[in-house]
């Protein structure tokens, strides 16, 4: 088993809170520009060799599978400022049993020859791919590697199959989420995908919530409303025994530039 993290501001969490949704992003909707681009030199020498197999690989690739990141680390202080809107949101403990990563989502298909899989991102200098003979290793490179500054983040990162994705929230509709049909064959989530490099559409999927473990409130946290939002869904607050379970506070450091973790006390 290992747990991972994931980061999320005030708004998202409490909607986490209420609907356990984790959100599969399109490559070319990340927040880095270099993501998934193939160097230069890479594709000069690559489609010569392989008439040009490796951009249209590439391309029907990312036409069926989204990104999921986490983290190894729950207490880095950028994170917290930058994915948790500056320590007011909170971030979520999963545990994933790595025999079965994909257990953490409440999905019935994953198909095998999707090439869905958790891995750990590589951090480096140079964009340019180990050359060899599989477009599957260089793909991987392209999806898995990222420059040496984004190292602190410490990232996993799910490449996920989007016949697998469960709800969509359209951008230029007030209608939330919006439930689709899972199949492994369902032409429309993936038109409704690529269509969205245009109209910015969002994807999601389902967590198993036996996989939540954890909630870490921020140090500017509003502590009042994430009470009364895991007291409301019933999550995170036992009903029984009266008290939230599993659920912890950033504190500032009295000393150091670090965040101490505390217990959250009180009667639901």
């Amino acid at each position: 088993m290992i747990k991972l993290y994931k980061y999320l501001s005030e708004d998202v969490a409490l909607k986490f809170i209420e609907n356990p949704i984790l959100r599969v992003t399109q490559s070319w909707d990340l927040n880095d520009p270099f993501e998934c681009l193939i160097a230069q030199s890479d594709k000069a020498f690559l489609n010569n060799i392989k008439n040009g197999d490796l951009s249209t690989h590439m391309e029907s690739f990312m036409s069926l599978h989204g990104i999921i990141s986490l983290s190894e680390t729950p207490d880095n202080l950028l994170m917290w400022s930058h994915y948790a809107g500056n320590h007011k949101g909170a971030v979520i403990e999963f545990t994933i049993d790595e025999s079965d990563p994909f257990n953490l989502f409440n999905v019935c298909h994953i198909p095998i020859s999707s090439d869905a899989t958790l891995r750990k991102v590589n951090y480096r200098k140079n964009r340019k791919a180990p050359l060899n003979n599989s477009l599957e290793d260089l793909r991987n490179h392209y999806y898995l590697t990222k420059s040496d500054e984004w190292i602190y983040e410490k990232e996993y990162r799910y490449i996920f199959p989007i016949t697998s994705i469960r709800f969509m929230k359209s951008s230029s509709k007030q209608t939330g989420l919006v439930e689709l049909f899972e199949s492994p064959d369902c032409k429309n989530k993936i038109d409704a995908w690529n269509d969205s490099v245009k109209n910015r559409d969002m994807f999601f999927v389902g967590i198993n919530e036996k996989r939540i473990t954890k909630i870490i409130l921020g140090c500017n946290a509003n502590i009042s409303k994430f009470k009364a939002a895991m007291i409301d869904a019933e999550r995170f607050a036992d009903s029984v025994f009266k008290e939230f379970k599993n659920v912890e506070i950033a504190k500032i450091h009295p000393e150091r530039y670090e965040l101490d973790f505390v217990k959250l006390e009180g009667k639901v």
